[in-house]
């Protein structure tokens, strides 16, 4: 069952890193097509600026949990690598505590100020894009990285020292 879970968490993560993909490319396209437009016939598109910043949004936290899961995101070794490996699982073990509680706090927070845009019909100036579900990428990105962190960590407390060290996949 943990192994199906595992496997699970695996493909979402991928799926949300390929749509985070494709909003980065549709964003660029967007900035691009509009740009021209602005120079050639005058007339930018009008809704671009906003749905542009959207797509970023959904870049940023569709690959967040790619990043976690291929361990790449930025680490602060500098001092961490000089010590011995007990050290070292210790220093990632309370990494590994502070990103959660950080996760739980975003989540939660991020989560009501989602609800409350849901619940007021919140919509961008220019074009009138509903707001919410795209906010609601949010908690659920760092959901998945929580979820992914849980992982890692669970792995190094039952002994495997190379995922709670860095070395997921």
């Amino acid at each position: 069952m943990a192994l199906l879970l595992s496997k699970t968490l695996d493909r979402v993560t991928h799926a949300l890193f390929f749509i985070g993909v494709c909003a980065g490319i549709l964003m660029a396209l967007m900035i691009l097509s509009s740009a021209l437009l602005r120079y050639l016939a005058g007339a930018p598109l009008s809704f671009s600026d906003e749905l542009a910043g959207l797509l970023f949004v959904t870049l940023a936290f569709t690959t967040f949990p790619e990043v976690m899961l291929r361990s790449e995101h930025i680490k602060l070794s500098v001092l961490t690598d000089r010590f011995g490996p007990v050290l070292q699982r210790v220093c990632r073990f309370a990494a590994a505590i502070i990103f959660i509680t950080f996760a739980v706090v975003f989540i939660y927070e991020s989560w009501n100020f989602t609800d409350f845009s849901r619940q007021i019909s919140s919509r961008t100036d220019v074009s009138g894009l509903l707001l919410w579900p795209w906010m609601a990428l949010m908690p659920a990105s760092l959901g998945l990285c929580l979820l992914i962190e849980l992982r890692v960590l669970f792995r190094g407390l039952r002994g495997d020292w190379a995922g709670l060290m860095g070395g997921e996949q």
